[in-house]
Parts: structure tokens; C-alpha cells; sequence
């Protein structure tokens, strides 16, 4: 893609960036966009991100569950894609990512017990991921 087409899609992704509610009958959920814009910096693999997250009430507790959508500009098609998907992959692993994560999915458990103790805790487990890829052409901006 050359760089016109690269602000394009990044002015695009910028818009999705934001926070709504759903009201459903038993509760509402929040939903938030946060877009990553990785190829300014350099850094690519993929060039950016939409990490979606969304929170909704559990057994009365706020459970919330969050999920990167990679998005690569790669004119050479899904081949030289599949790099960044091992690239973006390798620097999870090694906590290289935005503020030091290691991940930016984020997934809840809820324990049920008879004497629950207080607090949480975060345990980073590997996780086999399915990748959907699909290439697609940039449309027009509404």
C-alpha cells in the first residue's frame, strides 16, 4: 500500500476508536474500541490494532473480555501477512508489546465457591489462537 492509502486506513480505524453501551434485559454491556497505530512508529507486525473489550455483569460481578483485531496493510497479499501474524506472536511472547504487555487478550473466569476469599489474580498462560485472515480492498470513506 503506498502512504496515502496507509493514512486512509488510519484515519478510518481512528473513527472506530470509542465507547458505547447495549442495554439487554439482564444488564448492560460496555463495549470499547481502542485503536493502535503500529506502523508510525516503526514497529508494524501487524500495522495496527483494534483491541475490543467488553465488559457485561456475571453473576453480579463486572466480568470484562478483551480481544486484539490485527490489521495489516501488505501489498504483497496474505503471504507476507502470515510473517507479521508470527512477528506480533513472538513479541507477545516476550511481553514486547505496547507498555510492555505480553497480550492483549484478556480472557475472564469466574470461580464459584462457598467461601469465596477476597481479590483477584492474573495468570499468563499460552493459548492456542485461530487466526481468521481474509484479504479485503480498502473502500471509500463514509
Amino acid at each position: 500500500m503506498n502512504e496515502k492509502d496507509e493514512l486512509k486506513l488510519s484515519r478510518i480505524l481512528g473513527r472506530m476508536q470509542g465507547e458505547s453501551e447495549a442495554i439487554f434485559s439482564w444488564g448492560k454491556a460496555k463495549i470499547g474500541i481502542k485503536y493502535i497505530n503500529y506502523s508510525a512508529g516503526g514497529e508494524g507486525c501487524p500495522d495496527s490494532l483494534l483491541v475490543l473489550n467488553i465488559n457485561i455483569p456475571v453473576l453480579n460481578q463486572q466480568v470484562s473480555v478483551q480481544i486484539p483485531i490485527l490489521i495489516e496493510a501488505e501489498k504483497a497479499g496474505m503471504g507476507a501477512a502470515m510473517m507479521d501474524i508470527k512477528n506480533f506472536c513472538e513479541r507477545s511472547m516476550k511481553g514486547a508489546l505496547e507498555g510492555g504487555r505480553s497480550s492483549f487478550i484478556e480472557i475472564p473466569m469466574l470461580v464459584v465457591t462457598e467461601r469465596p476469599k477476597r481479590g483477584e489474580k492474573e495468570e499468563r498462560k499460552e493459548l492456542s489462537v485461530t487466526f481468521k485472515i481474509r484479504e479485503i480492498k480498502i473502500e471509500g470513506e463514509k
